[in-house]
């Protein structure tokens, strides 16, 4: 009796302006697409921002048994971790608030395409804005003014947006839409002729685990840099990396998610809001290219954004 009469307290104090909303302990479940280290620490970011505003929190990773299904019922809060698992919880189409993480922006808009509740469903991205990407072009490689973007169609409209972007800094774009995956190499070939910076998008059509290799090879033969997007290919061989952490994004999105649940609704969706660059000294070497230290880059583009 004595816990009801707290807890109707607390109801009252929120409503009334006494307390926040968030400080009532509110359910949120963690969907994670796979088990996967990435995962795991984006998902112990999340926690740790929910736990440290009281929330309670549960953490799954599919394939969901038939006994954890139910589990996606009764949550104030659902937040997602990978595209699988953004396109699990949006086939089901809940009732609470829902948050994808660690998903490109393309991913996102599919899944929303039909939707105009966007103060119930949002998500932070996985791929970096335009803008923070041809800015790194112009502050690393300011000698390189042909810019070369392949897509497929799931990645045509960043591709366009990373060209009105290149051409607002006065570089020369040029832009390939592939219909599938056997015309990479090929038109990689073609495009590279005239050396250029090869900017991989997170489009696993094109940019997966099976082609990073012959695409890193194809261009330093054609003597062309590769901006990746993520470590992994700094240390197969791209010569920057512009990328965020999943622990950054998993901070970005726990704020988001604590910002939800005192208001109500989520705020608007957005790229990783902090990130990190890398360098490989080798490849800079091997293409005759003056390099700055990856620290002395990211500081440098972290000035041209106002970031502390």
């Amino acid at each position: 009796m004595l816990r009801a009469r707290r807890l109707l307290l607390c109801i009252l104090l929120a409503l009334a302006g006494g307390l926040p909303v968030d400080a009532l302990a509110a359910q949120v479940l963690l969907l994670l697409s796979e088990e996967s280290s990435a995962f795991s620490e984006a998902a112990e970011a999340i926690v740790s921002e929910l736990r440290s505003a009281g929330h309670r929190t549960q953490s799954l990773s599919l394939p969901l048994h038939s006994d954890e299904s139910a589990a996606l019922a009764g949550n104030a809060l659902i937040i997602t971790l990978g595209t699988r698992a953004a396109q699990t919880v949006s086939s089901m189409a809940p009732r609470s608030l829902v948050l994808h993480t660690l998903l490109p922006r393309s991913a996102f808009e599919k899944l929303t395409a039909r939707s105009d509740d966007f103060r119930r469903v949002s998500a932070v991205f996985i791929d970096q804005p335009a803008s923070r990407q041809i800015e790194l072009l112009r502050i690393a490689l300011p000698d390189w003014s042909r810019a070369a973007f392949v897509t497929s169609r799931e990645s045509s409209e960043l591709g366009q947006r990373l060209v009105a972007s290149a051409r607002d800094r006065r570089l020369r774009p040029v832009l390939e839409q592939l219909n599938d995956e056997s015309e990479l190499y090929p038109t990689l070939q073609r495009v590279l002729a005239d050396p250029a910076v090869l900017v991989a998008v997170p489009d696993a059509t094109l940019f997966n685990n099976r082609t990073i290799s012959n695409i890193l090879l194809t261009a330093y033969h054609q003597r062309s840099p590769v901006v990746g997007f993520s470590p992994a290919y700094v240390k197969a061989g791209a010569l920057i990396a512009l990328y965020s952490t999943p622990a950054q994004i998993g901070q970005q999105a726990g704020e988001a998610a604590r910002a939800g649940l005192a208001s109500g609704s989520l705020p608007p969706p957005a790229g990783p809001r902090h990130f990190r660059v890398g360098t490989n000294r080798y490849v800079a070497r091997s293409l005759g290219i003056n390099l700055e230290d990856a620290a002395v880059l990211q500081e440098r583009l972290e000035r041209s954004e106002g970031l502390p």
